[in-house]
């Protein structure tokens, strides 16, 4: 029955879920929560936001990659929609050739993503499956938004675009992806002129 008095550690998972998607933009994986708090396996976790989600705290948007949205939580309640353009194809692979058209203009309820400069691409590949981010998948990016060292982002080589985890380094970068079957791209110093960064991650819309 919605309403229902969370348990100690219902709350905690809350919190680190509130505090993620605040931090991130977006939700964690089952995985990352597991891990978080030394669960054997996802299947607790599953258990944990099954009984949060029945007691109200908790809501699951259909279609959703990392679909939760806490419910009642004001740091980052906003009303109306928010209009985001999709730009085309991104590789979570091998680089691809960048198509920067608008395809078409989305919309979503305003509160599922953080950012200014919001846009879409459409995920080719599977070298971020492990992130949550599979082929098909729409990836919404803020263009407004620094990449910081580790986070997810898009990036341009010269006309190419890849989405992967960036780690900066004195004076290269490297990009990573969440599968470990496909290698590092590593830019040199001399390279660097050649990279753009598109956007930072917000969030995963999946099959629309």
């Amino acid at each position: 029955m919605p309403g229902r008095e969370l348990t100690e550690r219902q709350q905690e998972i809350l919190t680190f879920i509130e505090e993620r998607q605040r931090s991130a933009g977006f939700a964690p994986t089952l995985k990352e929560t597991a891990d978080h708090f030394g669960f054997r396996s996802a299947n607790s976790v599953r258990q944990h936001l099954r009984l949060i989600e029945n007691k109200g705290r908790l809501k699951r948007v259909p279609r959703r990659s990392r679909a939760l949205v806490v419910q009642g939580a004001k740091s980052r309640a906003r009303s109306g929609l928010v209009r985001v353009p999709l730009l085309g194809s991104i590789a979570a692979g091998n680089p691809i050739l960048a198509t920067e058209n608008v395809e078409s203009t989305l919309e979503f309820p305003a509160q599922f993503f953080r950012g200014t400069e919001l846009f879409a691409l459409r995920v080719k590949g599977q070298s971020m499956d492990r992130a949550g981010i599979l082929g098909g998948d729409l990836a919404i990016l803020d263009a407004a938004a620094e990449v910081t060292s580790g986070g997810i982002g898009a990036i341009l080589i010269e006309d190419e675009a890849t989405l992967k985890y960036v780690h900066r380094r004195k004076r290269s970068l490297v990009l990573k992806a969440a599968n470990p079957a496909f290698p590092d791209i590593e830019i040199d110093p001399d390279d660097l002129e050649r990279v753009r960064v598109m956007g930072s991650l917000v969030g995963v819309v999946r099959s629309i």
